[in-house]
Parts: C-alpha cells; structure tokens; sequence
C-alpha cells in the first residue's frame, strides 16, 4: 500500500495576487514554484536545499472567507528577532506568548489571515 508522505502545499486566499506575492516574497525565503497561466494561483517554497518542504500557494478570491484562527504555523529559531524584524518592517504582528516550551506569536498578512510562527 502506499502512503502519503508529507503535506505538499497549504493553500493561502488573498484578493491581490500580485501585491500578496511581494509581501510574502519580501517576509519570508521562499522562491516561487508555481505560476498559473489565468494569474490566479502563485505558489511558494523554502528558498534552501534538502528535502522537500511543504509549499504555500495563494489563490486569488473575490471575498476574504471569515476566518477567526491561524491555519497553520510557520516554524521560526529565533521567534523574538523574526517578531522584532517584522514589526520593524511596519507588519501587524501580535504579542510573543509562551507556554509548555513553546513560545509564539500570530503575524497578519495584507489580507488579515492570520499566520502563526512559533519556536519550540
């Protein structure tokens, strides 16, 4: 039987491709993968070598969808320069929590989704 090995892409909705890809682009290393020829998907992933990492693809909506939580998290070493470097550069992030060895905090993209980073 075979089985899955990994999630490959978390899917991200965003009205401006364009302006989101920027964002996304200049917040975090990722390099683009994937282009959709009607402009309505880009996908991401970890500009690094090795293995195979999870991808991120936004795809462009009409209407945000009400989302109250943060979907995924992304991983972080250092959560208390990332959060320095982010405010710093004008993003909304909220405060660092910490709890049970880990320590996070929630990092909101144009779009208001809300993206975790935490450290453990």
């Amino acid at each position: 039987m075979k089985t899955v090995k990994r999630i490959d892409s978390v899917f991200v909705p965003v009205t401006n491709i364009e302006r989101s890809e920027r964002w996304y682009m200049e917040t975090f290393p990722f390099k683009v993968v994937y282009r959709s020829s009607d402009g309505q998907y880009v996908g991401f992933r970890f500009n690094d070598e090795g293995e195979l990492k999870t991808a991120l693809t936004l795809y462009k909506v009409e209407t945000m969808p009400q989302i109250y939580h943060q979907t995924f998290n992304f991983y972080c070493e250092d959560v208390d320069s990332f959060h320095t470097y982010l405010t710093n550069q004008g993003n909304k992030v909220g405060e660092i929590h910490g709890g049970d060895g880990m320590r996070f905090f929630d990092l909101f993209d144009l779009d208001g989704n809300i993206l975790g980073v935490v450290t453990f």
